[in-house]
C-alpha cells in the first residue's frame, strides 16, 4: 500500500501543478510575436522527478494548447510539491516548500509579473497550501482544509485571509480510525452552490478503512457546515459532476484487496442529487457492469460517459479464500498492472474496457478546457505524460507527449 500511495503522489497532484521562474518556455509549433493584444493564456505545467526523490515543477505560458512539443529551457520553476490555479485571469502558485500562495499577473506578451504572497504560517498546515485540497465557493471564497474538519476561508480576489471555520459534526476519530479529508482530486467546482467535501476514516498505516465515508455540505454564503451526508462507501475521495448537477464520489486510496479476501466492503460510488441528498437507489459498486470486478477512481466526464479503473483480479495468482491478506498479493493488486481502464455509459447502463488509450497503471486524470475534454495518462511512474483528446462519445486521439507529470489550465 505504501508503494501505491507514493505513486499517487507522483501522478494525481498533476491536476494543479505549480511553477515559478522568469521567462516563458519555448513551445515548438508556434512563433511568439514581439508584442500582442491581450488574448487567451494557458499554463502548461509539468513536474520532473529527480533520482533523489525530489521534484521540480515547471510551467510554460502559451496562447494555445494546440502545441506539438514542450521544452523547459527557460521555464519558470518551483521546487517541491508546488501547485497552481487560475482565478480571475491571474495565476496563483502555492509554494511547494512553504505555506504560502504567490499571485502573478500575465502580460499580453506572456511575461510573468510577480505580485504579493499570502502566508498561511499561522495555521498548522503540513508543508504548503496546496491547491489539491482546496474548494472554490465563489470568486471571493476558497476553502483550505486543515486539522481534520477545520477550514481556512481566504479571498483570492482581494488576496486576504478572511478567517477560520471550525464548526463540524464530524468525529475526528471513529472506532479507532482517524478522520481524513479526501481533497479535491478532480478540481471540482461547485459553481457558487454549496461546496461538498468528502471525508473518510483510516488507521495510521492507511491499511484499514472505515466502511462508511462522510460528505460535509457548506453553506455558500455563511460557509457554515449545514449537513453531513452519511455515505455507505469506504474511502470516498474523488468527486465529479454531471450536467444535471449530480455529484459522484468514488474511492481512491481504498482499493479492492480487503474485499477480495472477504475482509471488507467492495469499493463503491455514491451519487448525490442537486438538492444534496444521497441517491440511495443509484449507489453501486459497479460489479454488475464489470463482470463482477471491482472498480475505483470513477470519474464522470460528459454526455453520460464516465471512466474508472477496474481490477482484473483473474490475472492475479492468489488464493483469496484464506481470509489472511498476503502483503505480496496486496502489492501485486496495486502495482502489477492489473487495473484496466473501463468506459461506462450511464444512459445505456453498460460498461466495457476502454480501448485506444495506453494506460500502464493507475493515475490518469481528466481535464476540460474551452469545452474540450482531455485525458492525461502518466507513463514510466510519472517520467512522461501522454495527453489524449476525447470526442463527445469518449473516443480518444493522442494530442501531446510531454516529459514529467503534466497538467494545464486556462488562465484567461
Amino acid at each position: 500500500m505504501f508503494v501505491w500511495r507514493e505513486l499517487c503522489l507522483v501522478v494525481v497532484f498533476a491536476h494543479a501543478l505549480g511553477c515559478g521562474g522568469t521567462d516563458r518556455v519555448e513551445v515548438t509549433g508556434t512563433t511568439p510575436s514581439a508584442a500582442r493584444e491581450p488574448g487567451p493564456v494557458y499554463a502548461i505545467g509539468t513536474a520532473i522527478f529527480g533520482d533523489d526523490g525530489g521534484r521540480t515543477v515547471y510551467v510554460t505560458l502559451r496562447d494555445s494548447i494546440d502545441v506539438s512539443e514542450v521544452t523547459f529551457d527557460d521555464a519558470r520553476e518551483f521546487n517541491g510539491v508546488a501547485s497552481f490555479e487560475a482565478i480571475g485571469g491571474r495565476l496563483f502558485v502555492a509554494d511547494g516548500e512553504a505555506p504560502r500562495i504567490i499571485r502573478f499577473d500575465i502580460t499580453p506578451e506572456l511575461r510573468w509579473e510577480e505580485g504579493p504572497a499570502l502566508g498561511f504560517d499561522a495555521y498548522p498546515l503540513t508543508d504548503n497550501a496546496n491547491f489539491f485540497y482546496q474548494f472554490a465557493a465563489d470568486e471571493h471564497h476558497r476553502y483550505l482544509p486543515f486539522d481534520g474538519s477545520k477550514r481556512i476561508i481566504w479571498d483570492p480576489t482581494d488576496f486576504v485571509i478572511k478567517g477560520v471555520m471550525e464548526d463540524s459534526a464530524l468525529e475526528l476519530e471513529r472506532d479507532g480510525l482517524f478522520l481524513e479529508a479526501g481533497g479535491n482530486r478532480n478540481g471540482t467546482d461547485y459553481g457558487g452552490g454549496p461546496v461538498m467535501q468528502p471525508f473518510f476514516y483510516h488507521d495510521e498505516d492507511w491499511y484499514v478503512f472505515g466502511d462508511r465515508s462522510s460528505i460535509a455540505v457548506y453553506d455558500p454564503v455563511t460557509h457554515a457546515e449545514t449537513s453531513v451526508i452519511d455515505a455507505p462507501c469506504a474511502g470516498l475521495a474523488v468527486a465529479s459532476r454531471d450536467e444535471a448537477g449530480n455529484t459522484y464520489f468514488s474511492s481512491w486510496d481504498y482499493g479492492p484487496t480487503r474485499a477480495l479476501y472477504g475482509l471488507g466492503p467492495a469499493p463503491c460510488v455514491v451519487r448525490v442529487r442537486p438538492d444534496r441528498t444521497l441517491d440511495a437507489a443509484w449507489t453501486t459498486d459497479l460489479r454488475s457492469l464489470t463482470g463482477g470486478r471491482y472498480a475505483i477512481n470513477f470519474r464522470y466526464l460528459r454526455n453520460g460517459i464516465a471512466l474508472a479503473d477496474v481490477l482484473h483480479d483473474e490475472e492475479i495468482d492468489a488464493d483469496f479464500s484464506t481470509m489472511v491478506i498476503d502483503p505480496d498479493v496486496d502489492d501485486e493488486v496495486w502495482t502489477g498492472g492489473h487495473f484496466h481502464l473501463w468506459r461506462f455509459d450511464l444512459n445505456a447502463g453498460t460498461a466495457a474496457p476502454y480501448d485506444g488509450v495506453d494506460i500502464p497503471g493507475l493515475g490518469w486524470t481528466p481535464s476540460f478546457v474551452d469545452g474540450r475534454a482531455f485525458l492525461f495518462v502518466p507513463h514510466d511512474f510519472g517520467a512522461r505524460t501522454r495527453v489524449y483528446e476525447l470526442d463527445a462519445q469518449g473516443n480518444a486521439s493522442e494530442h501531446l507527449d510531454v516529459a514529467g507529470a503534466a497538467s494545464w489550465l486556462r488562465v484567461r
